[in-house]
């Protein structure tokens, strides 16, 4: 069975409340068996990493494994689970001023009619600018913390907290209505923090934006043509009837503001290209923006924005239409923290190829509702050890002298690496002078070994 080692104990235990001790005692069992795991990760085979001396027979029932009942039947929930990863995060790191949370979803392919919850969805991987390309699978709607690695330039990793699952069909939340309850339940557990939420165009809508709170300020992206108009309401003329005006004139849109600002003649005054240098992407940028205030009545109703239209004067990306709650925010924050949000790409590139996170088969509502949260949580996991702990250990300083030129200390495989090598390390003590358990010790290295062939 494989040792938990002194480091790694502590943020394990963190989330112990959201368990009942059985269960608590399996999330650990397991998460090690998930790190040891290599080859296809079903949870049949991990749990056969959980005791690699004595590997399970598979002729027998596994039906009611601890494992199966840890997601089929346990009590624990991913909400009450995500609680305490917020927990984890926010009080092992250091966080600055506000938290930036990233918003996305990402579909897991899984087929099967008995699968509950599968639909068909867009599958962003497959699909290009002219083609529009689905598949079946889960939709989840998943909200990440971002964290700025300290001395690094400008580093961002993608932590996720919290997932719910998006079904298809009539009368189903959406992905902005799912992204809203999850923001409410983060905005409940820390009643004194204030966010930053960074989401795409599919989360500029109303379902998300309407009434945001105060506390939670929204960067993101929106359309070209969106109907925008002036937040300052004329003064009605004397004697006028009717209604007053709630907003002012319609404003150009953010594609009609960048052309107004092409055909600008000076440089002083509304509509013009502001010069601006932002570091984004791990590069720094030459960029050119214009700004300003508007009413997007048909989704926020009546509260301000700021439009930042983003230019690169080299002519290699198109033009980008941003948004920000914050009146005071300047283009380049802005700019940066919408740039934020690829991270959370990162992180489900992560979760696909490091983590398995597709290849558990499992088709109960429980276990549908449950595997990914929890191996989403268990990847904050490792994050987190290898931020605070990891990074410093002898396994960390072997592996990143080993690193090729396109390596990064800061990927998830390296992490998952140096985190599996520290509890090899743990489990077999080369040093120990007793012939039957250095025996013991080679018959469970191969055994580990053929489990993963």
């Amino acid at each position: 069975m494989w040792i938990i080692v002194d480091s790694l104990r502590p943020i394990v235990d963190t989330l112990a409340p959201a368990f009942s001790h059985p269960s608590s005692v399996t999330n650990t069992s397991f998460f090690l068996a998930w790190v040891m795991s290599f080859g296809h990760k079903t949870i049949l085979r991990v749990a056969e990493q959980q005791h690699p001396d004595s590997p399970p027979d598979r002729s027998q029932d596994h039906s009611f494994h601890p494992f199966y009942n840890f997601f089929e039947r346990s009590a624990w929930t991913p909400a009450g689970l995500a609680q305490q990863v917020a927990i984890l995060i926010l009080t092992r790191l250091t966080f600055t001023g506000c938290v930036t949370l990233l918003v996305d979803d990402t579909l897991l392919h899984k087929s099967g009619k008995s699968v509950w919850g599968i639909g068909w969805f867009r599958d962003a991987v497959a699909s290009t600018r002219k083609r529009v390309a689905t598949a079946s699978g889960h939709n989840w709607v998943v909200v990440s913390i971002a964290f700025r690695i300290p001395g690094t330039d400008g580093l961002i990793l993608a932590l996720p907290l919290m997932s719910r699952l998006h079904r298809s069909g009539k009368g189903q939340p959406g992905c902005s209505t799912l992204a809203r309850q999850m923001i409410e339940e983060v905005l409940e557990w820390f009643p004194d923090r204030r966010f930053t939420l960074v989401g795409d165009g599919a989360y500029a809508a109303k379902t998300l934006l309407a009434d945001l709170p105060d506390r939670i300020t929204f960067v993101g992206r929106l359309r070209g043509d969106a109907a925008v108009y002036d937040p300052r309401v004329p003064t009605p003329k004397k004697g006028q009837r009717g209604r007053r005006a709630q907003k002012g004139p319609r404003l150009p849109s953010p594609k009609q503001a960048a052309l107004k600002a092409d055909r600008k003649r000076t440089t002083t005054g509304d509509w013009v290209w502001q010069s601006i240098v932002v570091s984004i992407y791990g590069k720094t940028k030459e960029l050119r923006a214009v700004s300003y205030e508007v009413v997007w009545w048909h989704v926020t109703g009546l509260r301000r924005l700021k439009i930042v239209v983003v230019r690169d004067p080299s002519g290699k990306m198109d033009d980008i239409y941003l948004f920000t709650t914050d009146l005071q925010a300047s283009a380049e924050w802005v700019i940066t923290q919408f740039a934020w949000r690829w991270s959370i790409e990162v992180l489900f590139r992560g979760s696909k190829q490091v983590m398995e996170i597709e290849s558990p088969q499992h088709r109960c509502r429980s276990s549908v509702e449950k595997v990914a949260p929890w191996v989403w949580s268990m990847q904050s996991v490792i994050m987190v050890w290898y931020l605070t702990e990891g990074q410093t250990t002898s396994e960390a300083v072997e592996s990143r002298s080993r690193m090729g030129e396109w390596d990064s200390e800061w990927s998830l495989r390296h992490m998952v690496r140096v985190m599996r090598s520290v509890i090899l390390n743990a489990t077999f003590d080369t040093n120990s002078a007793d012939p039957s358990q250095l025996l013991q010790m080679v018959q469970t290295l191969k055994s580990w070994g053929n489990m993963a062939v």
